[in-house]
């Protein structure tokens, strides 16, 4: 009748991964109406384009840090069907917050021929960091690549941070960069395959940051970034615009796809989680842009949230410092809740912040440190999973790309859950429980019309995988 596999993480003993007895289907002869977790594998929805990270110079100067032994545990951790089975990754044109200082490809002011353009300055740590991942997994990762700034001759402020535009005049020059920059990387060996028009486009920060209005993505892609990666024979590089939280991923879309021709060019939606959860606009990009990928690209665990456990941690009466090796099972409850609410709402691929960090959250040249799935720690020599680790693995090592999210139903909001069909036709559901007590359930795969009863523990969450004909 078909056995259920299912591995599952708790908070008590904090117990990752573990496998139970596999459970078997029986017929559902009573028609049970209660506690059920109904499951539609004829019901298929969007596919999945794959999990990943990104690649900074601050993750690249961290895993150069490690000995050759630790390197091979990092990668087979993020990288192998043991390990996250990560299959794609994010990184910056130019520098970032995560990046030793600010840095360009073309510093030359007034160089519009762009001759002097150079990717060296990745060349210390990004380059032979990405070359390592691409080694390890026997072909390229396919990347996407997300500038945080213009040079800062090309902007309205005269310096790549504190926001500022780019200014009209240079659309073309910093179209023809940006084409330049993807030749480059493919020089080395690397797939660009996305590029997104600017990190945080709203965003005015103390590090590298460039503010667009929805008009003035919308005439950088339709009148000047297209056609360039047309031009240059890189149509197959998807666009993807915003690039920032999710309060205004929908109304920022339709701005600019109010204009037919930019819609045609655009591949995609990207989105952050910063802002809170608003999947309803997640779902609307879905319903009314159906041909788009949906890709959240960044988010992280911030100081903010720390704070915020460490005031609960007082309440309860600890004292405890959270530190790479005593990060709150919370902080990993914040990635599944916002993978299931996207999943559930037309998202196609997730691609956490920095793959890896080290003790303090760094390096960082402005001091914009926060968590990352992998810590390690240069004092130690230890490498710290962290539990945002574990609740991504229980997506990514059992969702591939190329699977399809399915239709479902629950009958209660105290489990959060999502869906998925793989391409070997095996049926993935994912299952939080954030409460403090077991909440029992009946799982139902509505096509076989079989069911089985089970129970989700408390502070837990489980991967539930079977395969029915």
């Amino acid at each position: 009748m078909g056995m259920i596999k299912i591995i599952q993480s708790v908070k008590s003993g904090k117990k990752w991964f573990e496998s139970t007895e596999p459970v078997s289907f029986e017929a559902d002869e009573k028609g049970e109406e209660m506690n059920l977790l109904m499951v539609y594998r004829n019901i298929r929805h969007q596919t999945i384009k794959g999990f990943g990270g990104a690649l900074t110079q601050a993750s690249g100067y961290t895993y150069f840090k490690m000995s050759d032994v630790v390197k091979k545990e990092f990668l087979k951790a993020c990288f192998s069907k043991d390990g996250l089975n990560y299959s794609l990754g994010r990184t910056h044109i130019g520098s970032c917050d995560f990046s030793f200082g600010n840095y360009s490809y073309c510093d030359k002011p007034g160089e519009t021929g762009l001759e002097s353009f150079s990717i060296a300055c990745d060349s210390s740590y990004l380059l032979p960091f990405i070359k390592d991942i691409c080694d390890y997994r026997g072909e390229p990762l396919p990347l996407l690549a997300s500038p945080w700034s213009p040079p800062a001759w090309m902007k309205s402020n005269g310096e790549m941070l504190h926001g500022g535009y780019l200014l009209p005049e240079y659309y073309g020059v910093w179209a023809d960069y940006v084409v330049k920059y993807i030749k480059a990387y493919r020089e080395q060996g690397f797939e660009v395959r996305y590029i997104t028009v600017q990190n945080e486009p709203k965003a005015v920060q103390i590090w590298e940051s460039c503010v667009y209005s929805a008009q003035q993505e919308k005439v950088l892609v339709r009148d000047y970034l297209y056609p360039a990666l047309q031009n240059a024979g890189l149509g197959d590089v998807g666009i993807l615009i915003w690039d920032h939280n999710k309060e205004r991923v929908f109304t920022r879309s339709s701005e600019i796809f109010e204009d037919e021709k930019v819609r045609d060019m655009v591949s995609g939606i990207a989105f952050h989680w910063y802002s809170g959860d608003h999947f309803e606009n997640v779902g609307l990009c879905r319903e009314f842009y159906p041909e788009k990928d949906l890709f959240f690209t960044e988010g992280c665990v911030e100081l903010a949230s720390k704070t915020t456990v460490m005031a609960q941690k007082a309440l309860e009466g600890s004292t405890e410092e959270i530190s790479a090796e005593n990060s709150p099972w919370e902080f990993g409850e914040c990635y599944a809740h916002d993978m299931i609410g996207n999943f559930n709402h037309g998202m196609n691929g997730f691609l956490e912040w920095n793959v890896l960090l080290d003790e303090k959250g760094g390096p960082n040249h402005v001091g914009n440190y926060c968590g990352a799935p992998i810590i390690y720690d240069t004092v130690k020599e230890k490498m710290i999973l962290q539990p945002s680790y574990f609740f991504i693995g229980h997506f990514s090592k059992f969702i591939p790309t190329g699977s399809q999210c399915i239709a479902h139903s629950c009958y209660t909001s105290k489990l959060e859950t999502a869906s998925f069909l793989t391409p070997a036709e095996d049926c993935v559901v994912v299952v939080m429980n954030p409460q403090t007590k077991p909440v029992p359930y009946s799982l139902k795969d509505t096509v076989s019309g079989k069911i089985t009863s089970l129970v989700a523990p408390a502070k837990s969450i489980s991967t539930v995988v079977y395969k029915l004909m």
